[in-house]
C-alpha cells in the first residue's frame, strides 16, 4: 500500500489499514506547524486544531496518547 506518503506517514497509514481502522493520513503541501498554519490548511478555525503526541510507556510499552 503506497499513497505516496513520506515513509512515517506510511508507516503509520499501513498499521492503521492492518489494525482495518478505515483512517487515512493526509500531509499537506504547505507547513502545519503551528495550529494556525495546520487551521489554514484545512480551513478551519484555529480553536478547532489539537495537537496529539504519542509516546511509548517507558515500564508498560503501552502507546499514551495526549491531546
Amino acid at each position: 500500500m503506497d499513497n505516496g506518503l513520506k515513509s512515517s506517514a506510511q508507516r503509520i497509514q499501513n498499521i492503521l489499514h492492518e489494525q482495518k481502522l478505515g483512517i487515512k493520513v493526509i500531509e499537506f503541501k504547505e507547513t502545519t506547524r503551528t495550529s494556525q498554519e495546520a487551521a489554514n490548511a484545512i480551513g478551519c478555525e484555529v480553536g478547532q486544531i489539537a495537537k496529539t503526541l504519542i509516546f511509548k510507556g517507558r515500564s508498560t510499552g503501552k502507546p499514551i496518547c495526549i491531546i
